[in-house]
């Protein structure tokens, strides 16, 4: 089903700064895979799968594509939510040359993706 979606993520990794990342169905983690050595793959997973789920709360019920950003101190959380309830989470470091236009033209692509 989301096959596609991985590909895509696959195809533009890796990213300078991106230490995570989730690709969640709304019921179910899709594929994730943790790049950083410091963190737990599994809780690294959980949190990216919570956030993207907690986030879609905040997002209007209308099914419209969206993009946020969760902020901490160390990291950020990029998401892209998809019209079809399919989300992609970047967990990213908090480092001076992270590739943030790369980022933010994967999360585009993510959404604008029409084959699933």
């Amino acid at each position: 089903m989301s096959d596609a979606l991985a590909s895509l993520v696959c195809s533009r990794l890796p990213i300078l700064g991106v230490a995570a990342y989730c690709i969640d169905l709304q019921d179910r983690v899709f594929c994730s895979e943790c790049f950083s050595k410091s963190l737990y793959p599994s809780s690294t997973e959980q949190m990216l799968a919570n956030l993207v789920r907690r986030g879609r709360t905040l997002l209007p019920s209308d099914q419209t594509a969206a993009h946020y950003c969760w902020v901490f101190e160390c990291l950020r959380v990029y998401v892209a939510a998809r019209t079809d309830g399919i989300s992609l989470a970047l967990m990213v470091e908090n480092i001076p040359n992270v590739q943030t236009a790369k980022i933010q033209e994967m999360l585009r692509d993510f959404c604008d993706l029409v084959e699933v």
